[in-house]
Parts: structure tokens; C-alpha cells; sequence
């Protein structure tokens, strides 16, 4: 037997119906999405003058270890500590600073080209996603969560012990899915004006994606 409250979610979408609670949605949270977008751009355009400013200098050892333990460090902090949204945000613009200087290890400047392209058209898609199951009553709550945190961390076990290309692919299905998964909560909790919190969340997983792209590329 058909199940009445699918069809009529589906109906709905297909009618048009829709529209006005995505407008009515993206309304409601209009300053938090705008904050948190403009801030997303702010810490892109800092790690890509980060990542130009070092990507043809050779790089010290130690400093690097330094940077990956202040980056760890930094996401602590925005993310436990309860401090002003100033520090928060130059936090923020350390953290993308760093982040710039350790990708341009990773690969040329002008290489990444495709794989900004691939990470900004990615993102739309998931976005869009995210907000139309919002729309039709879909809920991600913290058990697909955990089932993306663990997937997670099989990743990167995976990654440790045998780096491959299939890796890659599903490490950029993973991150994906995660754009999908932060979209559906920011647009379903109470971020009390935090956008810095919501835009971390955007960052870290178009860091990601953006890295696994670069990646692909190179092989």
C-alpha cells in the first residue's frame, strides 16, 4: 500500500506547493545564511592568499607540525570554549590563514583551479538538497551523525594504511553528503546568531571536498 504522507510530500514538490516554505524557510533564517555565507567567503578569500603567498616557498618541518597542532587547537577552542563573536571570528581568520599555508603544499596554485569549480558547484547542489528535505519534514538528526562521524574515522583509518584512488572518490561522497547533512541542521536549530559555528561547519567540509578534488586531479 502507497504511503499517503510520501505522496503528498512528493505531489507538493512537484506542484510547486513548495516555493512559498522555502521562501517562508530561507526568510526566517535570511541573517544567519547571510552572515554565515559572507563570513564562508571572508575565510575562502583568506586561505587562497595564504595558499598564493606560500605556494612557492619550501617549508620547515617543524613548522608545520606547529601549524597542523594549532589548527587542531583552534578548531577546539571556536568549537567548546564559550568566548566573544570577535575573537571567535579572528580565530576563524588565523585558522584559514594556516590552512592556506598547509595546502599549498599540497598542490600548485593554478592547479586547483578545477577543483575550486568542482567544490563551489558541489556545494550548490548539496545546499539546495538540504533545503528542500527541510522543506518536505526531513529531519537529520544525531544518528546520522554518528553514522557520518564514524564513517569518519574509517576514512581516515582506511587513508593511513592504504591510500587509493577509490578513497578519494568516496571521501568526496562523504563530505558531500555532510554539506547535506550541516544544510539540514542549520536550517533546523537555534544557532542564537552564531554564525562563525555554522560557517566552520561549511568550511571544514568544502576544505575537505576541495582537498579530495585536488587529489583526484593529481592522479
Amino acid at each position: 500500500m502507497a504511503n499517503p504522507t510520501l505522496y503528498n510530500r512528493i505531489w507538493k514538490i512537484q506542484t510547486g506547493g513548495s516555493s512559498k516554505e522555502i521562501s517562508k524557510l530561507l526568510f526566517e533564517k535570511k541573517e544567519l545564511l547571510v552572515m554565515t555565507f559572507a563570513n564562508l567567503l571572508v575565510q575562502a578569500l583568506i586561505t587562497f592568499y595564504s595558499l598564493k603567498k606560500y605556494s612557492t616557498e619550501k617549508k620547515n618541518r617543524y613548522v608545520n607540525i606547529g601549524v597542523w597542532i594549532g589548527l587542531f587547537g583552534v578548531v577546539l577552542l571556536i568549537s567548546l570554549v564559550a568566548m566573544p563573536m570577535w575573537m571567535k571570528f579572528l580565530l576563524f581568520c588565523a585558522f584559514s590563514y594556516a590552512w592556506g599555508y598547509t595546502l599549498s603544499d599540497v598542490a600548485s596554485f593554478d592547479m586547483m583551479y578545477d577543483a575550486w569549480i568542482g567544490t563551489v558547484s558541489i556545494f550548490g547542489v548539496m545546499f539546495a538538497l538540504g533545503v528542500m528535505m527541510i522543506v518536505s519534514g526531513i529531519h537529520l538528526g544525531v544518528k546520522t551523525g554518528m553514522i557520518l562521524f564514524y564513517t569518519l574515522l574509517g576514512l581516515i583509518l582506511a587513508t593511513l594504511f592504504t591510500p587509493s584512488k577509490i578513497l578519494t572518490y568516496v571521501g568526496i561522497i562523504l563530505f558531500s553528503v555532510y554539506i547535506l547533512y550541516d544544510t539540514n541542521q542549520i536550517l533546523q536549530k537555534n544557532y542564537y546568531g552564531d554564525f562563525i559555528t555554522a560557517s566552520l561547519d561549511y568550511y571544514l567540509d568544502l576544505l575537505n571536498l576541495f582537498t579530495n578534488l585536488v587529489h583526484l586531479n593529481q592522479d
